[in-house]
């Protein structure tokens, strides 16, 4: 089952990931051909504000071409940057908010196919408003919406969120803080 590279050529670099095509030899001592992904991995947060509103982001997502329903997200700044860091500063950038009540829900590698990405899910629980927050990406435009648990479900129930990380959190907290 274990797979041993022969050889790796990296094929693309930018800002956040490395691209590569590495020879490997199989288990039965085949040789084939695997391209995948290095990323610093990443975090997010479901944040609840102190009045039980859950806190999610719509965005425009170009790789899928659509608006999304997400939680706050984001990559971390180097690999060596903690995931509940990270966390903390995409939940102040995408909503504003701030918390100091933080559970780590799960690490999980969302495209383990292709990428070696880890992202790292919280829940921030007691939310508050940030008066002068920091700023967002300037290539991220946000809308922020406030939700009961009602209207979450509704939401799961009609299919509209489509993001994996946004569904484990929901699922997670519908499921163990009723």
């Amino acid at each position: 089952m274990i797979e041993k590279k022969k050889s790796s050529q990296k094929i693309y670099e930018c800002s956040f990931l490395e691209l590569y095509e590495d020879e490997v030899i199989l288990s039965n001592e085949k040789i084939t051909q695997r391209v995948y992904i290095k990323h610093p991995g990443g975090a997010a947060v479901l944040p609840i504000r102190e009045d039980g509103k859950i806190i999610l982001t719509k965005q425009f997502r170009y790789p899928v071409g659509h608006i999304t329903i997400e939680i706050p997200a984001g990559k971390k700044d180097d690999k060596n940057e903690n995931g509940l860091t990270c966390a903390k500063r995409e939940l102040e950038e995408e909503t504003g908010y701030v918390s100091s009540n933080f559970k780590h829900l799960y690490t999980l590698h969302p495209c383990l196919g292709y990428s070696d990405e880890a992202l790292e899910i919280f829940i921030a629980f007691d939310c508050i408003k940030k008066d002068n927050p920091r700023v967002s990406d300037e290539d991220e435009f946000i809308e922020i919406l406030y939700l009961d648990k009602d209207e979450v479900s509704t939401l799961l129930k009609s299919q509209s969120i489509t993001d994996g990380k946004t569904l484990i959190a929901l699922q997670h907290y519908l499921l163990s803080y009723e």
